[in-house]
């Protein structure tokens, strides 16, 4: 029991735990470079007292049993494939896009469908340069 109290307090101070370590929540998993290192390793050694029988608290009473919970699977299953039957019920009119691609293409007049130069970004860059310099910022309010 110890060691399940021990091992609850590394879990609790999760930032302990290096990340890259891919073991980092097994025993001795602590950064000994953390600032709560000493306290993890302290309450990994003393767990504290026993729990007493008599504190147990009682079973809730507003918790739905399991079957409830299965119903409401069932139910949330049975919708979602209902909607995904309505779904392919659903005519796909989305045919032809080739057809149609080409078509588009076609009405676009042959000097607007030139493809850029290949220094298009570096043409871009230059002119914002160019008219960057060139402007003038405005006057300082009064």
């Amino acid at each position: 029991m110890g060691a399940v109290l021990g091992l609850g307090a590394v879990l609790a101070l999760g930032g302990c735990a290096s990340t890259p370590n891919e073991s980092a929540f097994a025993m001795g998993g602590v950064d000994q470079n953390s600032a709560v290192a000493a306290e993890v390793a302290a309450a990994e050694q003393a767990p504290g007292p026993y729990p007493k029988l008599n504190k147990i608290p009682t079973t809730p009473t507003d918790v739905r049993p399991a079957s409830a919970w299965k119903t409401a699977v069932v139910a949330e299953w049975t919708q979602k494939k209902q909607l995904e039957a309505e779904a392919a019920a659903i005519p796909f009119t989305l045919n032809n896009t080739e057809q149609y691609a080409a078509s588009t293409k076609g009405r676009i007049s042959p000097e607007l469908a030139v493809q850029a130069p290949a220094d298009a970004q570096a043409q871009a860059q230059a002119f914002a340069d160019a008219e960057h310099a060139r402007a003038t910022p405005p006057p300082k309010p009064n």
